[in-house]
């Protein structure tokens, strides 16, 4: 036997996954196709985009793994303008192994190994009701194997779930599910008869018994004169189902005595009634693949526990797979919908699919046979997985969509910023200088829907990518505005040389200068790196150009940098003398240098910047400037950052052309 032989022997194949649905006439998917991941893919996308009907098409086109359906298509569920039409759920399934290909040959195709089968919805003019036909392979033959494709199910859990009651329930069923795929018959039996036995010993229990004689003695009174009756209270004759309602599933954290389950708050108990699906999906292997169908995982749960709960799921579906030579392969796929930002954040967006929706015009006819035009909100779906990224791209974009940053997932209208004092002072700067006064009350609350990312470096590059890529005639934002400096060359004073060639030391002027002079060359070498990268509104806008978004890319350009160009309008100079001499209080002459700087005072604040890294605290800075602006000091909004604020409120498609 060959290593590889040995290999497959001892590491089966995973087998199948669900790689894509196309979804014709349902709701808000007019016509897309949603792309699949084979162990966990995440939905996102903002409210109304067609995550939950896309969840919805998975539970119409595949069977419930306990075949009782919940879910059934009724007319309403046809898309507006198209009533009178079918509904179509295509399946594409990938990566068989050798044996469930030839499981499901009546619906393979041969050129990619896909299993396709396709449920469409009609209605029928007989019931008046729409009935599900099911046709096999890629040119839609009959569904031979009828069998074979319900071992392909799914099981769901809903966004608005009450995990409480669900365990809590009297009914008794999710237990019973539980313990009916954890044991045996014959330890079922044994646990029935073994509850039973004791309830009947408690029947000489001293409560029963005086119960028993009181009601016997009054009975014999009533019945004693005729036909004489005996009465015994006792147990009824507990079947498996009737002992399930009587339990209950407690809870409480490690070291405490286990309460019932509303003592222990929401959160615990929906991660408690997910842990019971997983358990009831990796016991339950008579399928060849489960669809593990989540609306909303985060439900109740605090940032950690999502970060938690999302690894749980993944490893449990990495887990799944069996060796399929002795049974079904068993495997596990995860799909769920999110507003989490810090769900799609820890995942890696290679497991992202995030919907969007456009607006098309439509010709229709009124009841008089008019002609006149309807707007449809359609449904498109943009898996990143096929974003244009490099490797190294893919990589830094993973690293820096920590829970912040990944809300860019669910916006609409995007800033970006090279770093935290940009952050720091646009949306104050919005609110007190550009849409100030109670005639732009709307713009002030239109900008709160503005996402500002801070991307910590000057490379927007990878960020312009994941934004602005088109896939499937979708990108994730439409109109994406940057905010970065232009960095010109500070002209620094050269150091004086000595005789041997040598660069001299150069002696601190001041106090504050003497603290940061410890920098030496290294400040200095920094400083003239800067100036190498030039241009930089023309490189970012060559990049969108190249992708075909350059008309969905605004690039606001300060002519320096942030701090410095804050002071190029005369009545802030207040405002950031104060932030200055907060840091250093007693370097008020430097303060009045950079105001008497033959170039103007934003050259020479810059200059400064340049010169010393820690010239000030960027960060701090920021802050102080915009604590002051929120307090009503008089301050005046850069034209460049101006520009930057007004122009991301005018996209007004909403994605929607």
């Amino acid at each position: 036997m060959s290593q590889s032989e040995s290999q497959s022997q001892e590491q089966p194949e995973a087998g199948m996954y669900l790689s894509k649905l196309g979804i014709k006439n349902f709701r808000s998917c007019y016509d897309v196709a949603v792309e699949f991941r084979p162990g966990i893919t995440l939905l996102v996308g903002e409210n109304n985009s067609g995550k939950s009907n896309v969840i919805e098409s998975l539970r119409l086109a595949t069977t419930p793994l306990n075949r009782r359906s919940t879910r059934w298509f009724d007319e309403s569920d046809l898309s507006r303008g198209r009533e009178a039409q079918e509904a179509e759920f295509q399946a594409a399934y990938d990566g068989l192994t050798a044996i469930q290909r030839a499981h499901y040959i009546a619906s393979l195709d041969v050129d990619t190994h896909q299993a396709i089968y396709t449920t469409t919805y009609k209605k029928d003019p007989a019931r008046q009701q729409m009935r599900p036909s099911v046709t096999a392979g890629p040119v839609g033959g009959p569904d031979a194997e009828q069998e074979k494709r319900e071992q392909i199910g799914h099981v769901y859990l809903a966004p608005l779930r009450d995990a409480q009651r669900e365990l809590d329930s009297s009914d008794g069923s999710r237990l019973l599910r539980i313990i009916r795929y954890l044991t045996s018959e014959e330890e079922q039996e044994e646990f029935r008869a073994s509850a039973n036995d004791s309830l009947t010993k408690l029947k000489d229990h001293n409560v029963l018994t005086s119960t028993t004689s009181e009601i016997q003695v009054h009975l014999g009174e009533l019945t004693d004169s005729v036909r004489g009756q005996t009465v015994e209270v006792t147990f009824a004759e507990y079947e498996l189902h009737r002992l399930a309602r009587s339990l209950r599933v407690k809870m409480a954290e490690a070291g405490i005595e286990p309460a019932d389950l509303a003592e222990s708050g929401l959160g615990y108990a929906n991660l408690l009634f997910i842990a019971t699906v997983i358990l009831e999906l990796r016991k339950a292997q008579v399928a060849e693949l489960t669809l593990f169908l989540v609306e909303e995982p985060e439900a109740h749960l605090h940032p950690q526990l999502q970060a938690v709960l999302l690894d749980y799921l993944r490893e449990q579906a990495e887990a799944s797979p069996r060796d399929d030579t002795k049974g079904p392969a068993g495997r596990i796929q995860v799909i769920a919908t999110t507003h989490s930002p810090n769900l799609a954040s820890s995942v890696g967006i290679e497991n992202v699919v995030a919907l969007r929706t456009r607006v098309d015009k439509e010709t229709v006819q009124d009841e008089e046979g008019h002609d006149r035009e309807v707007l449809r909100r359609k449904t498109q779906s943009l898996p990143l997985a096929k974003l244009a990224l490099t490797d190294d791209e893919r990589r830094k974009i993973n690293q820096y969509l920590d829970a912040t940053r990944a809300g860019l997932l669910f916006a609409r209208r995007v800033i970006l910023v090279e770093g935290i004092a940009e952050a720091v002072l646009l949306p104050v700067i919005a609110r007190h200088c550009v849409f100030k006064g109670a005639e732009q009350a709307k713009q002030r609350r239109d900008f709160h829907g503005v996402t500002i990312i801070n991307v910590g470096s000057v490379d927007f590059a990878p960020y312009i990518t994941l934004l602005l890529s088109t896939v499937n005639g979708c990108r994730l934002i439409d109109q994406l505005t940057v905010v970065t400096d232009r960095d010109p060359d500070p002209e620094l004073p050269k150091k004086p040389k000595t005789k041997d060639g040598q660069q001299a030391e150069r002696q601190p002027e001041s106090d504050s200068e003497a603290q940061t002079a410890e920098q030496g060359d290294e400040a200095e070498d920094r400083a003239a790196n800067r100036t190498k990268v030039s241009n930089r509104k023309e490189l970012l806008t060559a990049h969108a150009s190249a992708m075909g978004a350059a008309d969905h890319l605004i690039v606001a350009e300060a002519p320096h940098t942030l701090e410095a160009d804050l002071l190029a309008a005369k009545v802030n100079e207040p405002v950031l003398k104060a932030a200055y001499l907060k840091q250093h209080r007693k370097s008020e002459h430097h303060w009045e240098d950079i105001l008497g700087h033959n170039k103007g005072p934003a050259f020479g604040f810059y200059q400064k910047l340049c010169k010393y890294d820690k010239f000030i605290s960027k960060g701090e800075f920021a802050h102080d400037v915009a604590l002051a602006i929120q307090s009503g000091a008089a301050f005046e909004a850069p034209q460049y950052l101006a520009n930057a604020i007004r122009g991301v409120l005018e996209d007004t498609t909403g994605g929607e052309g």
